[in-house]
């Protein structure tokens, strides 16, 4: 009798290991993992905590510090540049700013380096730079600059010895220049108590690459990492440019230093060429290992199946690798060396994959982490009170390179609609206030409430000058505004209080999609104000903020 017992119960533990097991198998994740602009990924592991950081160029506070236990589902936990004094972004245009930043953790610290850019001339820093932190939700340190660090998308490698590495691109003198697009990689010891290059500089030459053309499209080389595996030394990294052509290859060594063997399959993953998956320009990639021990990449993507850019941007994608030979593959189940919107789930998946619909009852004092704003703010110009968001108008304005009165939350998917309650009384005519919707300054949609030859109207611009449509409204009372985006038609509408939705205009937004709109970055919606260059006292208030997607890529 006891052994039958013994056996039931064994039968029965063997059962439900292999029901965990099949539904483990039979689990799947879409992609993006991260939607809407989220370019330019980088991941690191403690224990089985798993830290992403993106690209956030003009926009602050600069690069969100995501957080994952099953890097499928990540929440916002923070920002690395989270203070005014640690990132000056005054009068820098469009795709410039906080370029590709790297994150690693070592010996119970993170560190984070990354590239400013400006447009100045002025002498404030710039360049490359580290900031570090004990806690990821911080507080992070102020730049530790890095003299003599050419170039843009530095990274940091901790060697088993202790030491660690810098690796970068750089150009080419203009003798050595082969196209406007020609750039190398460099790899230097580092000292990190000092922040200081030390030792001999190394280079990743891709003159052989234009010659022999053996990757396909040698141009910018870029987004180097160094990984260690066995024994050897990987160098990943991104070439092509950020656009169709974008790839990614790597190359091996018995040093970290060099000399390169090159993968005879490179490249590794890209999806040039690829006119039916509806996923492009994949490339900037970083590669890990699971506390399991599967190896899986994230790297940015582009939704778009007719090469054309999308109003999302560049989002954060998720593929599992194959690295239990000499060199990484992606997509081993799939069609390798691409990924695909569905994949097999890492094992620590649970099933259940967050929507990306997002509301704000501005219950909290401080602002929800997921709004950002244009460049750096000098003052204090939006507060919470009694449960509603006040924005403070000001002269300032989106199409300018200022920092206006806006507040943006990413647009992650094609199909969307932004509503928002709003009670504000225009004074002037040079006064509005409403919602945004905008891809850098060189294409923006504003829904704004404003004084019209003395009457109260509800007026849907593009670049802020441009009239797509007006309604007059009935009273100077409380009203809800909407957007609705549709791939790359915009609608505008209002409601006032016991009443239906009015469509105000409907816009062909396909500008959103193309360069120079936010070439580097994706679009943003939330709310606006303004004084149209003149000196106010007034201020907008919101009830509520809500984002609502729908279906479909």
């Amino acid at each position: 009798m006891k052994s039958i017992i013994i056996l039931e119960k064994f039968c029965l533990v063997f059962f439900c290991l292999l029901t965990v097991n099949t539904f483990s198998q039979n689990k799947t994740y879409n992609n993006p993992v991260i939607p809407g602009f989220n370019p330019d990924p980088s991941v690191c592991r403690v224990g089985d905590d798993y830290y992403l950081v993106t690209s956030t160029f003009e926009y602050f506070p600069g690069v969100p510090i995501y957080h994952s236990k099953d890097l499928v589902n990540w929440q916002i936990i923070g920002h690395v540049l989270h203070r005014p004094e640690q990132l000056d972004l005054d009068n820098v245009v469009s795709t410039a700013g906080i370029y590709a930043p790297t994150l690693r953790y070592h010996n119970g610290v993170f560190y984070m380096i990354t590239t400013l850019v400006t447009n100045r001339e002025d002498k404030k820093p710039k360049g490359n730079f580290i900031v570090t932190a004990t806690n990821p939700e911080g507080p992070w340190s102020m730049p530790y600059w890095i003299e003599d660090a050419p170039g843009i998308d530095p990274s940091l490698f901790f060697d088993d010895d202790g030491k660690a590495y810098y690796c970068g691109n750089f150009t080419p003198k203009d003798e050595e220049l082969l196209h406007t697009s020609h750039r190398n990689i460099w790899i230097q010891e580092i000292d990190l108590k000092t922040f200081k290059l030390k030792g001999k500089r190394e280079i990743l030459d891709s003159k052989p690459y234009f010659i022999e053309r053996t990757i396909g499209s040698p141009y910018a080389f870029e987004a180097p990492h160094l990984y260690k595996k066995e024994g050897f030394y990987y160098l990943v990294l991104a070439h092509g440019g950020t656009g169709m052509w974008h790839a990614v290859s790597i190359w091996k060594s018995k040093s970290p230093l060099g000399s390169w063997e090159e993968n005879p399959n490179n490249p590794i993953l890209t999806h040039r060429g690829d006119e039916t998956s509806g996923i492009n320009a994949t490339g900037h990639a970083d590669i890990f290992q699971t506390k399991e021990g599967d190896w899986w990449s994230v790297f940015l993507a582009v939704r778009s199946n007719d090469k054309k850019n999308n109003v999302m941007g560049r989002e954060t994608f998720l593929a599992p690798v194959d690295w239990y030979g000499e060199w990484p593959v992606y997509n081993p189940e799939g069609e390798t060396g691409k990924t695909a919107f569905i994949h097999k789930a890492p094992k620590m998946f649970m099933g259940k994959q967050r929507s990306f619909n997002y509301t704000d009852n501005f219950e909290d004092k401080n602002l929800n982490l997921s709004w950002s704003m244009i460049r750096t703010p000098r003052t204090v110009w939006w507060k919470i009170k009694s449960g509603k968001l006040e924005l403070k108008l000001r002269p300032d304005e989106i199409e300018n390179y200022e920092q206006p009165s806006f507040l943006g939350i990413r647009v992650p998917a094609m199909k969307i609609e932004a509503i928002t309650s709003l009670i504000f009384k225009p004074k002037k005519e040079n006064e509005c206030a409403g919602l945004a919707f905008e891809r850098g300054h060189d294409e923006e949609y504003t829904l704004v409430k404003e004084l019209h030859n003395g009457k109260i109207v509800v007026s849907a611009y593009y670049d802020g000058n441009t009239l797509l449509g007006r309604l007059e409204l009935e009273a100077n009372k409380i009203i809800e505004l909407k957007i609705h985006l549709d791939h790359f038609t915009i609608s505008f509408y209002v409601k006032e209080p016991q009443a239906s939705w009015k469509q105000i205009a409907k816009a062909d937004a396909s500008k959103l999609g193309f360069p120079p709109a936010g070439r580097f970055t994706g679009s943003m919606v939330g709310p606006y104000a303004s004084s149209r260059g003149e000196v106010s006292d007034n201020y907008a208030s919101y009830n509520n903020f809500q984002l609502k997607t729908y279906t479909g890529k």
